[in-house]
Order: structure tokens, then sequence, then C-alpha cells
């Protein structure tokens, strides 16, 4: 198994004489990007999490609606009554967002171009993706999107997230980026991602994680 380490020695300001600089290095390791992904989505506070768990609702709730052709305040109705839960509240919201669509939909299209502006990079992270799960950025991106399907406005999104993607591309293409361009794109994307599947990654952290606070067993023999 692969390990990745940050290997940085950049001097930056005028330096006299002669210099020797490294480079960056940035190596991944699967396992530990695991961990430490579950180990933050573990540690955020309640409202933190029940944030993110919003987001992703209602980003999982988009993508069956788009499936099945509906709109995700639809889908969820219909998965709280499979699940003999109250859905009522479902068509009172959806009836609340109706009557103020364009409201919404303004805040939401804001809102959205923030999210994506607000996308964590790699140096804020210490080149780990795990700490994606810190910043509220991808949520509040697909919390918004979500919302703007809900209104019916999803070919309006769209225009501005291809636009904001194309000028982060050419931002990306500059020398000064040029070489970690697709460790800035696999943060952008996979922090999307973490943000639209938190809610199932929660669970699975809390069935499978560690409790804080457990002292770890000595080695045998010792």
């Amino acid at each position: 198994m692969s390990e990745q380490r940050v290997v940085n020695n950049k001097l930056d300001g005028h330096v006299k004489g002669s210099v020797v600089q490294a480079g960056s290095m940035f190596v991944s390791a699967p396992s530990r990007t695991v961990n430490n992904v579950i180990k933050e989505v573990r540690s955020l506070n309640l409202v933190a999490t029940l944030y993110r768990m919003l987001s992703s609702l209602a980003a999982l709730a988009m993508v069956a609606g788009a499936i099945h052709g509906g709109r995700p305040l639809g889908e969820a109705a219909t998965v709280c009554d499979a699940l003999a839960l109250p859905s009522g509240w479902a068509a009172l919201t959806a009836g609340w967002i109706d009557g103020r669509i364009d409201l919404v939909g303004v805040v939401a299209l804001v809102s959205l171009g923030a999210g994506l502006l607000a996308l964590p990079k790699p140096r804020q992270m210490g080149w780990d993706l795990g700490q994606t799960m810190e910043w509220r950025g991808p949520a509040t991106a697909v919390l918004s999107f979500a919302l703007l399907v809900q209104c019916g406005y999803t070919w309006k999104a769209l225009p501005l997230v291809v636009l904001l993607s194309a000028v982060g591309l050419l931002v990306l293409s500059g020398r000064d980026y040029r070489s970690h361009r697709s460790d800035h794109v696999a943060v952008a994307v996979g922090g999307i991602v973490l943000a639209v599947i938190f809610t199932p990654l929660y669970v699975l952290a809390l069935l499978l994680g560690r409790d804080a606070g457990v002292a770890p067993y000595p080695p045998a023999g010792v």
C-alpha cells in the first residue's frame, strides 16, 4: 500500500546566494484517508452535524428525484411514507417554497455560487482529504443546488456551475498551480461527494468507529 506525504521547502522572499530548493511531493494512503474522513465526521459538533446531514439528505433526495422524475421533497415524502414516518412536513415545505419560488431561487443561486467559491483548497487542509469535513462550503453548495432543483431552476443553476468551474480551471492552468491542478480538482470534487454521502457515512462511522477516550490494548507479552 502506497503512503502519501507532502514535502515542501519552498522559500518565499528574497534570498541571496546559492539555494537548493526542493519542490512539493504529494503521495496518498487510501486507508489513512478513509480513517481521517471517519475521524473528522465523528468530531463535528451537533449543529455542524445536523447541517451536513440536512444537506446530504437533500442531495440524496435530489438524486432519487432525478432517477424517478420527481423533486427532492416529493421523494422525501415517498421515503417517509414507506418507513411509516410523518410526511406532511414535506408537503408543507414544498408549498412554502412554491409560494416564494423566486425569492428562494435567487437566494439558493447566490448560496450555490458562494459555496462553490468557498470549497477548500489542498493547502488549507494540509493535503488531507478528510479535513474537507471541516468546511461548510461543499455542504452549502449541495444544499443550494437541491433547493434550485426543488424550485425548478436546474437549468439556471447549471450555467453558474459551468462558469465557476471554467474560471477555476483557468486559474489552475496558471504557472503557480499547474503542477497541482489535479490535486485541487480532486479536493473540490471529493469535498462535494463527501457532502452528498455524509449521512450514510456518519451512520457508518457510528456503527463501526471507535469510541473516544478508550485506551488501546497493550501489545501482547508486555
